[in-house]
């Protein structure tokens, strides 16, 4: 069995790292093939002030980084670094240092494109298995997506829609990990994008601010970015952080039709959705019937497969070969938007 060590408990480290590889070490024991061996080891320097990441038994939290690498096995440990991406090549280089070579990262990689061919190099010098969440691309949701794309029922694909829209005034007021809305929900569709429809070049990208009465926070507010596919696809990411309501949808239009994705919108539930409409009545399903047209719910806990899928890869030595060029072009463009972002005026208010 593999440690986890997750570094970094704000909401990505405690509210989904370690609930999904607790989850994940209970789905694997009652299979007979345990995969996750608890408590996983948790590290925020803030530790006083957290509130418990888990029960005792499930992890064990401590202040700094020193004090969890003396607890755990370099040979037999995951780390999982969920610090902001301006600290991670510093992060994934200590646990290096210390013999650690499989390692798991949040997205995006880097926070510039120096960083991030800092941490490219890093990788090369020291052998290690690195892989970055990409949950949205891994999920069976994305999956169907391709299989449409692929198949050709709905002919050609030209155009995606991403709608990523939540509520974000409370932690954008309380933490400073994100500078932009960039840096928010849109590494989560930068990369399926670029694994649905191929590489692309920056066409536009703007940020807005996030206003409360009396108060703006600068380019927090939501951002918008535009794609050119080489594959001639045309792609629009629109995200805003000042919603009432949460969305997380992906629109692919077709020739012959649209499908609409509907990725689950937090923990709390774990189902996606899928909506096939085609145009006309002479298009036909694909062969298993699993794209057909129509309103398809199913099951899709795509953290906890990516979880799965990466440790299994770990223990073969594969887990980062498949996402890791993927993961490096989304964040390469990400960082691209930014510098956009940074030389054009930014809006006082935004919209969707």
């Amino acid at each position: 069995m593999l440690q986890p060590l997750v570094i970094g408990l704000g909401r990505s480290g405690s509210g989904l790292h370690l609930r999904t590889l607790v989850r994940l070490a209970r789905r694997t024991a009652a299979t007979g093939d345990p995969l996750v061996a608890l408590p996983a080891v948790g590290c925020d320097p803030r530790v006083g002030a957290l509130r418990a990441a888990a029960a005792p038994d499930e992890a064990t939290v401590v202040g700094t980084l020193d004090q969890a690498l003396a607890q755990v096995d370099p040979a037999t440990t995951v780390a999982h670094v969920c610090t902001p991406p301006r600290l991670r090549h510093e992060v994934v280089a200590r646990l290096a240092g210390h013999g650690v070579r499989r390692i798991i990262v949040e997205k995006p990689l880097a926070a510039s494109a120096a960083e991030l061919d800092a941490l490219v190099r890093l990788r090369e010098q020291e052998d290690l298995d690195l892989a970055v969440v990409a949950h949205w691309t891994s999920s069976r949701l994305a999956g169907l997506l391709r299989r449409l794309i692929r198949g050709g029922r709905l002919g050609a694909l030209r155009r995606i829609t991403v709608d990523q829209h939540k509520p974000r005034f409370l932690r954008s007021l309380t933490t400073d990990g994100h500078p932009t809305a960039l840096d928010v929900e849109i590494p989560h569709s930068l990369g399926l994008v670029l694994d649905l429809a191929g590489p692309a070049d920056l066409r536009a990208a703007r940020c807005w601010d996030l206003r409360l009465t009396g108060r703006a926070l600068p380019r927090l507010g939501g951002a918008h970015v535009e794609l050119a596919h080489r594959s001639g696809v045309s792609t629009l990411l629109r995200s805003d952080l000042g919603a009432p309501v949460r969305q997380r949808s992906v629109v692919c239009e077709f020739e012959g039709g649209t499908a609409t994705a509907h990725f689950p919108l937090s923990e709390d539930d774990d189902h996606a959705q899928l909506v096939v409409s085609p145009f006309g009545h002479g298009t036909a399903p694909m062969a298993d019937g699993a794209c057909e047209a129509g309103h398809h719910v199913f099951r899709d806990d795509a953290l906890t497969d990516f979880f799965e899928c990466a440790y299994r890869g770990f223990a073969s030595g594969t887990a980062g070969a498949a996402n890791f060029p993927l993961a490096c072009a989304t964040t390469r463009l990400l960082c691209a938007a930014r510098e956009h972002c940074a030389v054009v005026p930014h809006a006082p208010a935004g919209s969707r």
